[in-house]
């Protein structure tokens, strides 16, 4: 991704997530036998191996150039990612943010026993560079059971917020064709939530969205100020610039864009929107202005735009709050065996997503540094539904 538009240099992470049964698959990231079994072996819990594994990578960003597909996005962290789903027989798959469909051609070539892919993204433009990609890919690919009539797209124009319900409307068939409910007897039919093999989901804004100035993601390009991931989105960035309140805007340029003149930069914001409305991209970075003591108008490499990009576009799509909506949901769409692998970006991403899985590993670190009575009555320890499998981030 080009990091000067829209997110600090932050280095990114990638967790991964595996339901039931997945045995062993977490060394391909740990790069030793770093698996749930080694852990259930170490810490003495031996049903750490039918609980959903978890693991988590952290990887640099990366400049925009197309791919040997022409697609003007190149997907990152592939290697890992087909390692990750190596050990899985995906005969259900499901990618979270399409985009142009990198990601999921490579997963379909690597897996001929595919026989239902669902891609979910908000984006029309995803859709129309991924269809004919994916198309592409699942054609050439010679099926293990050699019937290639039986593989099944789904595109979804959804957000993946919204994939419990989603799945819970497509049903699946005994020959794993997957079909969107439409009558008495698909409804008899089991759905396809609870019985996914693999999820991948990359969190954040593509540099397909970054290099098109009509999107509004960029400061480095003139452009309208809107940041929807799509064009349904009922709020914008013009909305939140221009209409949301001073302690608002400090608030989330504070928490989103981790951005430490956070209130000189609110304050300059609603002083611009007096004299009139803030429309562009361009007219937002005049608004933000320079930061005093920042030399070259960078600090450290970073734009003083780049951080409250950030945060007025995780704003404007509520993208932190849809991975709280949507991980749970995940897990839960997993059939045993199954794996779910996340790629993230930035730091606040990190942290919600370290969080629900520690949390779905029964491993909640204390809210308070308090110390509790022996007498007092003590929560139970919530359930473990997943064997974290690494400790710390692999780089």
């Amino acid at each position: 991704r080009r990091v000067g538009v829209h997110a600090p240099r932050l280095r990114a992470r990638r967790f991964g997530v595996s339901s039931p049964g997945g045995g062993g698959g977490g060394a391909i990231f740990a790069g030793a036998s770093a698996s749930a079994s080694t852990e259930a072996s170490s810490t003495g819990d031996a049903d750490a191996t039918e609980r959903p594994s978890v693991v988590h990578l952290r990887r640099g960003s990366n400049a925009l150039q197309s791919d040997e597909d022409g697609a003007p996005h190149v997907p990152v962290l592939m290697r890992q990612v087909l390692e990750c789903f190596d050990s899985v027989h995906l005969r259900r798959y499901v990618d979270g943010t399409m985009g142009a469909g990198g990601h999921a051609s490579a997963v379909i070539r690597a897996h001929p026993e595919m026989r239902t892919f669902v891609g979910f993204d908000v984006d029309p433009l995803a859709h129309e560079l991924a269809k004919p990609r994916i198309g592409k890919a699942a054609a050439e690919v010679k099926r293990s059971d050699g019937d290639n009539e039986t593989f099944r797209f789904e595109p979804v124009a959804a957000n993946f917020r919204d994939m419990r319900r989603v799945l819970s409307s497509i049903r699946i068939d005994d020959s794993s064709r997957a079909s969107t409910t439409t009558g008495a007897s698909d409804s008899e039919a089991p759905s396809l939530f609870g019985d996914i093999d693999g999820i991948l989901m990359d969190l954040g804004v593509s540099s397909m969205h970054l290099d098109l100035p009509e999107r509004g993601f960029s400061f480095n390009d003139d452009g309208p100020l809107d940041m929807r991931m799509g064009p349904s989105a009922p709020l914008s960035a013009y909305d939140v610039v221009n209409d949301w309140p001073e302690d608002a805007l400090a608030r989330i340029i504070r928490l989103y864009g981790e951005e430490k003149h956070w209130r000189l930069l609110a304050r300059r914001i609603c002083e611009a929107r007096l004299e009139a409305p803030i429309e562009t991209t361009k007219q937002l970075v005049t608004a933000l202005g320079r930061i005093p003591g920042v030399k070259g108008n960078r600090s450290g490499g970073v734009h003083p735009a780049t951080r409250t990009f950030q945060a007025i576009r995780i704003a404007a799509n509520d993208e932190l709050g849809a991975i709280e909506d949507v991980i749970p949901a995940a897990i839960d769409a997993l059939k045993p065996g199954g794996r779910l692998a996340i790629i993230t970006f930035h730091s606040l991403e990190d942290k919600i997503v370290k969080n629900l899985f520690r949390e779905a590993a029964g491993r909640v670190q204390p809210q308070t540094q308090t110390p509790i009575s022996a007498w007092e009555r003590q929560p139970p320890p919530p359930p473990k539904r997943v064997a974290l499998v690494t400790r710390k981030p692999l780089v």
